[in-house]
């Protein structure tokens, strides 16, 4: 007797393709991938680089995508690099 699954099939595209339907460059679109909070959204397969147009979407809106979000480091800021508070 055979199982049936059912799931969803997320819309992964290329980094170039991702950068021109969200109106960014191809550069920034790159370095948020191989970065860390870029784990949440994107698959590395071989030297080629998928970015899961939903979670990408989520990600620029602030928004927490899933289980993945918890389990992302907060990046360190830069040495010497710290926020200004601002009052106004």
């Amino acid at each position: 007797m055979s199982k049936d699954f059912t799931y969803t099939v997320p819309h992964m595209e290329s980094i170039d393709t991702t950068a021109k339907a969200f109106g960014l460059s191809s550069y920034a679109v790159r370095k948020l991938a191989r970065s860390q909070r870029g784990a949440v959204f994107t698959v590395k397969i071989g030297s080629r680089y998928l970015i899961n147009q939903e979670k990408f979407a989520a990600f620029l809106n602030c928004e927490t995508v899933g289980d993945d979000a918890h389990n992302v480091p907060p990046e360190q800021p830069s040495a010497g690099v710290q926020p200004v508070p601002v009052r106004l």
